[in-house]
């Protein structure tokens, strides 16, 4: 029942950052502000948005990979070019998102695939007279919710691609069909688009961002669908104004998010999180302030490079269209940017300022509805002086005042939105930490329960009745303050957890306690926690947990085994010193990983069947004819996928037959050759090669361990401490497998490449499911390793789980502190991944522990 308790908790735990932390950005309830009455610079606004291309290609080397672009900044005397800094994650929907509706995405999407939109929000596309776009459905589809008056004003385009991994087809054949529809379009309506304003035109060209998944940035084939696609964004501005011979035409070219060179996003790599902008044509400043940088057009022509946020592109669009800025913008309106009057930049900026209060206000009204509000601390504003001083600037045409006070109002507005936001943050805080420390108690009482005689313990009523007491004002406060739900629940767990605790202990912490297992239980844990921080620290670690244990165990037993171990132990820990290899591809690498899979099988003294070895060998060799003509872009054959496909199933249904006549050694023999082989087919460097030989030297040390446990069995001290071990051993070489191939600390892309035996076009719930296979099998490798070989693993399971939980209970309570949401967009994405890491963890490992004994059909107790 304990399992069960521990796994629903940490369930709960998981979402408590996200509570804590980071709420829903969208405010509901709002009224929208009324569009610019001054005459707007422009009547229609072009948006071209690049998907997947960063700064770095669009300046590399003088811009030379965007010549007709270059040309046209060089061209028109009022571009503006610089850098826009996204946030984390550098996914399509958060990008376009920040861009069209000036907020930054919701979290709660990630559980909806970031497919659907779990509150809905407002954009510069409802706030316009007409959206034409054009694109891939998957991110129109985030703006299409249509009401029949919408219908009429938001048409859109889309097209359903599934993209193809073989790299034989042209990636930008997408970009072409956009630029197809869009001369139709203006072919056929030309006449009565002339006399329309407040127009968006939107381009979603996804052509760079599959070239980069497929091909990589800086690839051949890469800048190929670069050149085509800054010659198609020229080619139709030049159309634009042909049709529109106004002069009355706003142009911006940016993108989503960037891309690293391993041809992934979704992190925040400098790659991933600075994207290029070009805004030209009516109502942009040409030199709106002299900027701090410079970039490279040609050997002597420098211009200068601004910065912006990506959220800022959506008051800056509304600004010269002359519409309102959308309801739940958080962006600000960098008014230097607009070539207008001072009167106008000041209305857009008030505007924008409006807007934000109007947030603020929502918030402050939830806030007040409570009976206690006016007791408890308030943001102390002074918004209404500013508003006051800004309609008097405005009264009296000091517009260059008014303005200066409109952007001190929106950075008002957004400190006392984002004081509200985290208003609850600290009390949140502090009862997860009470959550964490009440369950790490109960595992400590669960623990040395195992070590003491069994005797009952009198649990004291002024104990149980000071945590009801507890419970009781925490829900009365909840009740009162008219708290969210959400809020109220995580307030009153560790009530819950607390009352179960003290209701269910068993022994006397304070009698019982030993401090050096606490000390080394913390030590162990914080190692773990700084290789989160340092990848290259796990190898350090390793090394020396690894030496430590040959040097204890071995060294005067078997020379020959020590230096074979010690060998392999230093190999080992080079590979998290690699390049993750999340986006390398070294075939030598994998030809030699398939090579040393099927080596191990002709060695180890175990009878692996002929119908397996051949239908493994004849699924290997089906493996090296993918990655050849994957390598040489000939696509991959229907058969090799069918192949593939019938390997993952025959593996999956083999592991799953557990025939009793043979050994427990032998049948995690046939598990390691079965799931290693399969683990070759995702593999595109060296990750085959670190899987094989991490196995083998868990084998060696679970042996040693063997010979320790038939030392110390029966003295209860030496259990514990080998509990310990074992735990540490878990997830020690759990966390290494990951860190080994890639950093698994900022959980956020692959390598479409992984699955190119499977499948050669885009489908993201099979992919999902493979990429997850691909973790899992190191994962059930380890587990099934320990469980097959230790008599002591399968005796003292209990006690080693409950080592491991509260290891990862240190760890998360650990990243619980350290989680951020200011400061560079790198840190906040690396700090959620830490701490849901390590509550998945916790479940995942649970989940294995019983799955390798399942297949390895172990009873409860020892077999021998």
């Amino acid at each position: 029942m304990w399992i069960v308790y521990s796994v629903i908790l940490h369930i709960v735990l998981l979402g408590s950052i996200f509570v804590i932390y980071f709420r829903s950005p969208v405010i509901t309830g709002l009224q929208p502000q009324p569009a610019l009455t001054l005459q707007a610079p422009a009547k229609r606004l072009v948006l071209f948005v690049t998907d997947g291309l960063r700064a770095e290609s669009f300046f590399h080397n003088q811009c030379q990979h965007i010549p007709h672009l270059k040309q046209l900044i060089l061209k028109v005397d009022n571009g503006l070019v610089g850098v826009s800094h996204t946030r984390v994650p550098t996914e399509s929907r958060p990008g376009h998102i920040a861009l069209i509706a000036g907020l930054y995405e919701d979290p709660s999407a990630v559980t909806r695939g970031w497919k659907e939109n779990p509150i809905e929000f407002d954009t510069v596309f409802n706030r316009s007279s007409k959206t034409y776009a054009w694109g891939a459905h998957d991110v129109l589809h985030i703006f299409s919710r249509l009401t029949k008056d919408d219908e009429k004003r938001l048409l859109f385009d889309s097209y359903s691609h599934e993209l193809d991994f073989s790299g034989k087809e042209k990636t930008y054949e997408l970009d072409q069909w956009v630029f197809q529809r869009v001369k139709k379009l203006l072919a056929r309506k030309s006449q009565e688009l002339q006399h329309e304003q407040k127009v968006i035109f939107f381009l979603h060209l996804l052509g760079l961002d599959t070239a980069g998944h497929v091909h990589k940035p800086g690839s051949e084939l890469f800048v190929e669908n670069l050149l085509y696609t800054q010659e198609g964004v020229t080619k139709m501005y030049e159309l634009f104004e042909n049709v529109f011979k106004d002069g009355q035409t706003a142009y911006v070219l940016t993108s989503d998010h960037g891309m690293t060179n391993a041809g992934s996003h979704g992190a925040g790599d400098k790659y991933e999180t600075e994207t290029p902008f070009f805004i030209w044509g009516a109502g942009v400043n040409a030199q709106p302030n002299k900027a701090k940088e410079q970039y490279q057009l040609n050997a002597n022509t420098y211009h200068p490079l601004y910065r912006m946020e990506q959220a800022q592109m959506a008051p800056l669009m509304s600004a010269l269209l002359g519409i309102a800025t959308p309801m739940n913008n958080f962006g600000t309106l960098p008014s230097e940017f607009l070539n207008t009057s001072m009167e106008y930049k000041y209305q857009a900026a008030y505007n924008n300022a409006l807007q934000l209060v109007e947030q603020y206000m929502g918030l402050l009204k939830q806030h007040q509805r409570g009976w206690l509000a006016a007791y408890m601390p308030k943001y102390a504003s002074n918004i209404t002086a500013k508003l006051e001083y800004i309609e008097k600037q405005a009264t009296l045409k000091s517009f260059s005042k008014a303005l200066e006070g409109s952007n001190e109002l929106m950075q008002a507005a957004l400190q006392g939105i984002d004081y509200y936001f985290g208003y609850y943050r600290w009390p949140l805080l502090m009862a997860t930490t009470a959550t964490f420390v009440g369950f790490l108690a109960h595992l400590l009482s669960l623990l040395l329960d195992t070590r003491m005689p069994k005797r009952p313990l009198r649990v004291s009523s002024g104990n149980r009745l000071l945590v009801l007491g507890l419970g009781l004002v925490v829900l009365s406060f909840c009740i009162l303050q008219k708290l969210a739900l959400v809020i109220s629940f995580y307030l009153l767990v560790p009530v819950v957890v607390w009352y179960y605790f003290i209701t269910s202990q068993k022994a006397s912490l304070r009698l019982n306690l030993n401090v050096r297992e606490v000390l080394l239980l913390l030590a162990c844990a914080e190692l773990l926690v700084y290789t989160f921080f340092e990848r290259r620290a796990i190898s350090m670690g390793f090394l020396l947990f690894s030496i430590y244990e040959k040097l204890h165990k071995e060294a005067f037993r078997n020379k020959a085994k020590f230096v074979l171990g010690l060998f392999t132990s230093i190999v080992l820990a080079i590979f998290p010193l690699l390049p993750p290899s999340v986006g390398y591809s070294n075939n030598a690498l994998l030809y030699l990983g398939i090579f040393l899979t099927v080596l191990r099988s002709m060695l180890v003294k175990s009878a692996i069947g002929f119908r397996d070895k051949t239908v493994v060998f004849t699924a290997l060799a089906n493996a090296c004819l993918c990655i050849y003509m994957h390598s040489q872009q000939y696509g991959i054959y229907l058969i090799s996928q069918i192949i593939s496909w019938a390997f993952l199933v025959y593996v999956m249904a083999s592991v799953l037959i557990r025939p009793l006549e043979v050994s427990l050694k032998q049948r995690l023999e046939k598990m390691i050759f079965l799931l290693t082989s399969l683990y070759c087919l995702f593999c595109t460097s060296y990750e085959a090669v670190f899987i094989l030989l991490l196995i083998t030297e868990l084998i060696s040390l679970v042996e040693l361990e063997k010979f320790a446990f038939n030392l110390g069995s029966k003295s209860s001290p030496a259990q514990l401490t080998l509990s310990f071990r074992y735990a540490f051993v878990m997830i020690l070489y759990t966390f290494f497998s990951f860190f080994g191939t890639g950093n698994i600390a900022s959980i956020s892309s692959f390598d479409p490449n992984i699955i190119r035996c499977f499948l050669t076009t885009f489908s993201p719930f099979v992919i999902m499911i493979l990429v997850i296979v691909k973790l899992i099998i190191p994962l059930l490798l380890i587990m099934s390793s320990i469980f097959a070989l230790s008599p002591f693993a399968v005796s003292n399971e209990k006690n080693i789980f409950i080592c491991l939980l509260m290891l990862c209970d240190v760890m998360g309570l650990n990243f619980l502190f350290l989680v951020k949401n200011q400061g560079s967009w790198l840190e906040i994405g690396s700090s959620i991944s830490h701490f849901v890491i390590m509550q998945v963890t916790t479940v995942i490992l649970a989940l294995f522990v019983y799955l390798s004994k399942y297949l390895l059909k172990i009873p409860k107790r020892n077999e021998n």
